[in-house]
């Protein structure tokens, strides 16, 4: 958000805070490995990838350890229904990419040090104290400013403050604007994976257990997401392999519970192996199926849950990004959304600013926008997480025969390109 304010000449005049708990200037230093990726990942769409562009950050990310995209693989493990998703062709609009989260920040923050002059950095503040400046009828344009009080003692007074902050956002808190949603009872398993050969494509499997998807880096790595139910997630973050990555991608629903019971009786890790070997061994390689994971490297989870706000704005205050919207990340829609969030926002401020307006209290047309936009996204994520989690052989089959009719109709799947790759 602050890179986005700080390219706007209208907002020239305009100083910016930028305050963040961590320690950015790791962050803005850090020196990629050069054998392996960072598990925490983020899916682009190629709209906002030319938008972050046009910021000057792309060029400033190390583009060797990007992977653009084309093809996404979706299949139903108890219906047996896919879906074949291949872009009309390959140039980048119809694409979308892979990077790792501390990749695209470095990013950010070096475009911000090379174009923002405009910007004060605070890094490792917190927010201790907020207040709202009294009414004067002499100073119009003062009025309830906020002012912040950072964990330093330092005060800054705002006619604006963006919450881009998180799910946690404190923004959001201290602002007294409401959430509401729900808790999946799933988190979400990440790990980097070692290919036996090269991945141009995402693969993702719906089992009755959660989503597993597989997504594409260069250099025969891959991303892993997998949603676990919450009594799997400690078994399998200790108990993860290679083995079992490859049987969640190819054994029946019915063969990895016999996979999951083994793992909560404590068979070793031999046994298990042994298991997975004899089952795979009837499964035939075919273009659905994801290359072969010959090695997992480092790993995290983390809760899964859909969370809504009551609205993205209050008196002077704005959210974007988890701050004002999170939900299950089956669709890698949650970062995109927050991206389309900044343009829109940082689209109205520019136009006020420009007409002279106050920039604190042009809101509305930026909740107008987005808010509605939001709520259905996130409408239609939780609605797939609920409909391909069902266990019902009805709502399998009936899964089955929408999936099976979709891949037939090659001007429907371009449309859904479109809507999540454009």
């Amino acid at each position: 958000m602050a890179a986005a304010l700080g390219s706007l000449d209208a907002m020239s005049h305009m100083r910016i805070a930028l305050i963040d708990s961590g320690k950015l200037s790791d962050i803005r230093q850090w020196e990629p490995p050069t054998d392996t990726y960072l598990p925490r990942t983020l899916q682009i769409t190629a709209s906002n990838q030319r938008f972050l562009e046009r910021l000057g950050v792309w060029n400033l990310c190390f583009e060797d350890r990007i992977q653009a995209y084309n093809r996404a693989v979706v299949t139903d493990a108890l219906g047996k229904g896919k879906v074949d998703l291949v872009a009309l062709n390959s140039s980048s609009s119809d694409a979308a990419f892979m990077i790792e989260t501390k990749n695209l920040v470095s990013g950010l923050l070096k475009a911000i040090d090379h174009n923002g002059s405009r910007i004060d950095v605070f890094e490792r503040s917190k927010v201790s104290n907020w207040e709202s400046a009294p009414k004067s009828d002499a100073s119009p344009a003062a009025t309830n400013w906020p002012t912040i009080t950072l964990s330093n003692n330092r005060q800054l007074q705002a006619r604006l403050v963006i919450g881009a902050d998180g799910a946690n956002s404190c923004v959001r808190k201290h602002a007294n604007i409401g959430t509401y949603g729900t808790k999946y009872a799933q988190y979400g398993l990440v790990a980097t994976l070692c290919l036996q050969e090269p991945i141009s494509a995402a693969f993702q499997r719906f089992l009755p257990t959660g989503p597993i998807a597989m997504l594409p880096f260069p250099g025969g790595f891959a991303n892993l997401v997998w949603s676990l139910d919450a009594d799997l997630i400690q078994l399998l973050k200790s108990g993860l392999s290679s083995d079992i990555v490859n049987a969640a991608f190819r054994l029946s629903p019915v063969e990895m519970e016999r996979i999951y019971d083994m793992l909560r009786s404590n068979a070793s890790t031999e046994q298990i192996n042994n298991e997975i070997a004899w089952r795979l061994q009837h499964i035939h390689s075919n273009d659905a199926l994801p290359p072969v994971v010959a090695a997992i490297a480092s790993k995290s989870s983390f809760p899964l849950q859909l969370r809504m706000v009551d609205s993205l704005i209050a008196d002077r205050v704005a959210l974007v990004g988890d701050a004002g919207h999170v939900m299950h990340p089956l669709a890698g829609q949650g970062l995109n959304m927050g991206l389309e969030d900044v343009q829109c926002l940082a689209q109205v401020l520019n136009e006020a600013a420009m007409a002279g307006e106050d920039i604190g209290i042009v809101l509305d047309r930026y909740n107008s926008q987005r808010y509605i936009l939001n709520l259905a996204m996130q409408g239609i994520v939780d609605k797939c997480w609920h409909v391909f989690g069902a266990r019902s052989s009805l709502v399998a089959s009936l899964r089955s025969m929408a999936m099976t009719g979709l891949d037939q109709l090659p001007a429907v799947k371009s449309r859904i390109i479109h809507a999540f790759m454009q």
